[in-house]
C-alpha cells in the first residue's frame, strides 16, 4: 500500500512538473523569456530563512519570482533539511543569514548520494571541520544571477574555485543547476543536484592521483626531497610535465630515468616548474614569470598557452595548496652563457672554441649579465673562407678577442628590449640594430632570439660581426682623397697622436669640398692650408671634436659641446649652426662611421668657433 501511495505521489509530482514545464522555459539559456530580469529581485527574508521556507512548503516561499518559476519550484518540491542542519553544525548560520552571498544549494537527495559515496549514514558522521570547507565551497561573494555567470572559474568563500560550464544548461563542477535565481534578502539561491566537493588533496597527492601519468614527476620530487615542501608549503603553481615529457628528456640526455640523475641535478629542474601562489589560467599574462629556481619562465598566449617551449595540455587542476597545469615538455632552467652555447653543440662549437682560445670562457660563464650575439658555425666558416684561414687554430687570441667582445653587450637585452640604433659592446665600439625588416645586427640576421642563460641571453646570428680595426685618423685616411685635406690639417695642427690614440671621440668631419669652400670663403689670401695659422687651424679642428662616442641615435636637437666651444644642432633638418651663424649639413648617408676610438659623422661645410 505504501508503495502504491509513493507511486501515486511520484506520478502526481511528474504531471505537475510536466505542467510547469509546459508553462515555462527550461534552464538551458539561463534567462527565461517569461521570467524577465527584474531591476531588483527581492525577498523579505535571508538565505537561511528562504531555504527553510522552501523546505517547509515551496508555496510559502516569499521571494519575488515569476508565476511560472514558482510553479516549477512547487512541482520540484526540493528539500534542504540536510543543508540547513549542516550549516548549523558547521557554525555558519550567522554567515549564511547575514553575508551578501550567492549559494549553490544541494538538495537532501544530493546529500544522500554523497553520504552513500562516502559510506556514512548522514550528517552526524561528519565533523564541523569537515563540513565547513564543503559548505563554503557552495558560496560565492555577492549576488550572482545565472545571467551573470560565464564559462570558467569562479572563486568561492572557501578560497578554491568552482568551474562554470554553460555549454548545455548550467553546470557547476559536476552538478546541474536545477532552478536558478531564487532571491533572498541577502543574496540569491541556485538549486543544484549534487554536493560540490572542494579540493581535498595537496599538490603531491593530486599529482599521484593522476598516476601513472605523472608518476615520473612524483618519483623525481621524492628523490629531490621536495615532497614535503610541495605537500605542505605554498600555495604554489606547478607546471607538471607528463611521463611522456620526462621520457623524451631522458632519451635526449641518454639516461634511463630518474634513477640515473642525482638530487642535485633534479632539484633546479623541478623548482623551475614551480611558481609562488595559485596562478590559474585566467591569471596568466604574456611575459616572464619568476620560479622557485630563481630564474623565469616565459608565458606565450598567442596560440593556446605556452610555457617556454612547452604546451599546457591540462589547466587549472586544483589542490588544497595550489594549482597544477600539465605540460608536454620538461622545462630546463638556463645554464651560464658558455654552457648554454655548448648545449647547442655543434651549432656554436666554433664560437665556444674561439671563446676558450681568447681566454674569455670564465668571464662569459661567471660574469655578466651579458647579451651575446652568437654567430653560428656556418657564419664562422664563411669568415674563415673570406680571411683565407683554416679555422680558429690559425688565429691568435689577440686577433680573436676584439672580434668576440664586439658580439657582447652589457646586461640582458631581450628582443623586446631592442630598438633601432646603436648598442655599445664590450669591445668599445657599437653594433647597429635595425628592426625595419626582422632583426638585423649590423649586416647579420638574428636567426634565433632570446635563448636564456643564468647570466644573460643569447641571440644566434648568421654572420660574424667585424669590429672597427682602424683608429679615427686611419679611418679618415681610408676615405682618401675624400678627407685628405682634413687629415693634412690634423697633421699640421699636431693632433694626429691625440685623435689616433686618445678618445673615444666623435668627429664631425668636413669633406675636401667643404675645406675648398672654406678657403674660398676666407678670401684671396687663403689658397691652401699653408695660409692658415696653426693656432687658428687647431681651434677650428677642435671645434669639430666631441668627447665620447655619440651616434646619430644619441644626438638631440640643441646645444652640442665640443672641445672648443658649442654649436646648435637641428635634427629635423640635419643642420649645424656654428658660433658665427653659419650652417653646415650632416651627410645622412655618411653618419656613424666607426673607428676603434670613436665615430665620425660627415658634414658638408667647415664650422667655425
Amino acid at each position: 500500500m505504501k508503495t502504491l501511495e509513493n507511486t501515486k505521489l511520484n506520478l502526481s509530482r511528474f504531471f505537475s512538473l510536466v505542467f510547469a514545464l509546459v508553462l515555462s522555459l527550461t534552464f538551458v539559456s539561463c534567462n527565461d523569456d517569461d521570467d524577465p530580469v527584474m531591476p531588483e529581485i527581492t525577498s523579505p527574508v535571508d538565505i537561511a530563512a528562504s531555504l527553510q521556507q522552501i523546505t517547509d512548503d515551496p508555496a510559502t516561499y516569499s521571494g519575488q519570482i515569476s508565476d511560472s518559476k514558482r510553479q516549477m519550484l512547487i512541482a520540484q518540491n526540493p528539500k534542504f533539511n540536510t543543508l540547513i542542519a549542516a550549516i548549523g553544525k558547521a557554525g555558519l548560520a550567522g554567515t549564511i543569514a547575514e553575508s551578501n552571498l550567492t549559494v549553490f544549494a544541494p538538495t537532501d537527495q544530493a546529500f544522500e548520494e554523497l553520504f552513500s559515496a562516502l559510506g556514512v549514514n548522514g550528517i552526524d558522521a561528519l565533523t564541523a571541520e569537515q563540513l565547513s570547507p564543503i559548505l563554503l565551497y557552495h558560496a560565492v561573494a555577492g549576488r550572482v544571477l545565472a545571467g551573470d555567470l560565464s564559462n570558467g572559474l569562479v572563486e568561492t568563500a572557501n578560497g578554491a574555485y568552482i568551474t562554470v560550464d554553460k555549454s548545455n544548461g548550467v553546470m557547476i563542477d559536476e552538478a546541474s543547476v536545477e532552478l536558478h535565481d531564487l532571491p533572498a534578502k541577502n543574496g540569491v539561491i541556485h538549486i543544484v543536484d549534487k554536493v560540490l566537493l572542494p579540493p581535498s588533496m595537496d599538490l603531491v597527492d593530486k599529482a599521484i592521483s593522476f598516476a601513472p601519468e605523472f608518476s615520473i614527476l612524483v618519483d623525481a620530487v621524492v628523490k629531490a626531497d621536495l615532497a614535503t615542501t610541495l605537500a605542505e608549503g605554498g600555495p604554489f603553481t606547478v607546471f607538471a610535465p607528463t611521463n611522456a615529457a620526462f621520457e623524451a628528456l631522458f632519451a635526449e640526455l641518454g639516461v634511463g630515468g630518474v634513477a640515473d640523475l642525482t638530487a642535485e641535478q633534479l632539484t633546479p629542474i623541478l623548482l623551475y616548474h614551480v611558481v609562488d601562489g595559485s596562478v590559474f589560467s585566467f591569471d596568466l599574462e604574456a611575459g616572464s614569470v619568476p620560479t622557485l629556481n630563481g630564474e623565469t619562465v616565459e608565458v606565450d598566449l598567442s596560440s593556446g598557452v605556452m610555457i617556454n617551449d612547452a604546451n599546457v595540455i591540462i589547466a587549472d587542476q586544483q589542490a588544497t595548496n595550489g594549482v597544477i597545469h600539465a605540460i608536454d615538455k620538461v622545462l630546463l632552467p638556463p645554464t651560464d652563457l658558455v654552457s648554454t652555447a655548448i648545449s647547442f653543440n655543434p651549432e656554436f662549437s666554433i664560437l665556444v672554441d674561439a671563446v676558450v682560445k681568447a681566454d674569455l670562457a670564465t668571464t662569459l660563464a661567471e660574469g655578466g649579465p651579458f647579451t651575446v650575439f652568437a654567430p653560428t658555425n656556418a657564419a664562422f666558416e664563411a669568415l674563415f673562407a673570406e680571411l683565407g684561414v683554416g679555422g680558429v687554430a690559425d688565429l691568435t687570441a689577440d686577433q680573436l678577442t676584439p672580434i668576440l667582445l664586439y658580439h657582447v653587450v652589457d646586461g640582458s637585452v631581450y628582443s623586446t628590449d631592442l630598438a633601432n640604433g646603436f648598442v655599445p659592446t664590450l669591445s668599445g665600439s657599437a653594433v647597429e640594430v635595425d628592426l625595419s625588416g626582422g632583426v638585423m645586427i649590423n649586416d647579420a640576421n638574428v636567426a634565433i632570439a632570446d635563448v636564456k642563460a643564468t647570466n644573460g641571453v643569447i641571440h644566434a646570428i648568421d654572420k660574424v660581426l667585424l669590429p672597427p680595426s682602424m683608429n679615427l685618423v686611419e679611418t679618415a685616411l681610408s676615405y682618401d682623397p675624400e678627407f685628405s685635406i682634413l687629415v693634412a690639417a690634423v697633421q699640421k695642427a699636431d693632433l694626429v697622436s691625440t685623435l689616433a690614440e686618445g678618445g673615444p671621440f666623435t668627429i664631425f668631419a668636413p669633406t675636401n669640398q667643404a675645406f675648398a669652400d672654406l678657403l674660398e670663403e676666407l678670401g684671396p689670401d687663403f689658397n691652401s692650408l699653408d695660409d692658415i695659422p696653426v693656432e687658428l687651424l687647431t681651434d677650428v679642428l677642435l671645434y669639430h671634436v666631441v668627447d665620447g662616442r655619440v651616434y646619430s641615435s644619441d644626438l638631440e636637437s640643441g646645444t652640442v659641446t665640443t672641445k672648443n666651444g658649442t654649436f646648435e644642432l637641428d635634427l629635423s633638418t640635419l643642420t649645424i649652426t656654428d658660433a658665427n651663424e653659419r650652417e653646415s649639413g650632416l651627410v645622412s648617408g655618411l653618419l656613424n662611421v666607426q673607428a676603434t676610438n670613436g665615430v665620425i659623422h660627415v658634414i658638408d661645410k667647415v664650422i667655425l668657433p
